[in-house]
């Protein structure tokens, strides 16, 4: 009973059912299979080779974009060019041309053309990785408070405390915010954000700024 109970399992399994099936398809036209067989295989070369120019571009872009993003103090320009030229090769995922464009727009922003900056900003936020998010949206506020234009600094700077409030920029968001306040003359606004910034970063040089913001008293 118990030969019988395997032969009937080992019927039902569909690999094994296949196992039988090729094997008796290539003993009734060999030629036809090994046709087949040469056939998958070219296939999985041709798979291969893909995935490795894949994998070749990739880490090429990304060496790239290395060079770009420590030459952007020293050498704008250079960087530049090597964000342009990655945004326009099509074979780069969507991806890796969001952060050339990220890239590109730190190097217009460091060259002080902050429109060019805020608006490559802009076209790297829906597609760069989930992790530079924060860091895309603190550089759209920060082109526009570069810009003056700062109602709109601020509704991205609060954009940022809602989504990104433990990120380690968010100091520097919440220090921008009071700065822009100071500067508008709403000075009650302002001495909220400086105190949590006292309070949350006590020590840091974050609450050292913070304190430079606070009026001088009239003696």
């Amino acid at each position: 009973m118990a030969r019988q109970w395997v032969k009937k399992e080992v019927r039902r399994d569909p690999l094994v059912s296949f196992a039988a099936g090729a094997e008796a398809f290539v003993r009734k036209d060999t030629q036809k299979a090994l046709l087949i067989v040469a056939g998958v295989c070219g296939a999985a070369v041709l798979a291969w080779l893909l995935i490795s120019a894949h994998v070749k571009n990739r880490n090429d872009a990304y060496s790239a974009l290395m060079r770009a993003e420590t030459n952007i103090h020293a050498n704008p320009n250079m960087t530049l060019g090597l964000c342009d030229k990655i945004i326009s090769e099509q074979q780069h995922s969507s991806k890796t041309r969001a952060l050339a464009q990220y890239i590109k727009g730190d190097a217009l922003y460091v060259k002080e053309d902050y429109e060019g900056a805020f608006k490559l900003y802009s076209e790297a936020m829906p597609g760069i990785s989930e992790e530079l998010k924060p860091n895309v949206l603190y550089a759209l506020a920060k082109s526009k408070e570069s810009l003056g234009k700062y109602a709109e600094a601020l509704s991205f700077y609060q954009e940022f405390t809602v989504d990104y409030d433990r990120h380690y920029l968010s100091p520097e968001v919440y220090l921008s915010m009071a700065r822009i306040l100071s500067v508008s003359g709403e000075s009650a606004k302002a001495a909220a954000y400086i105190e949590i910034i006292k309070g949350r970063f006590q020590g840091t040089k974050w609450s050292s700024y913070a304190e430079n913001l606070l009026p001088t008293p009239k003696k």
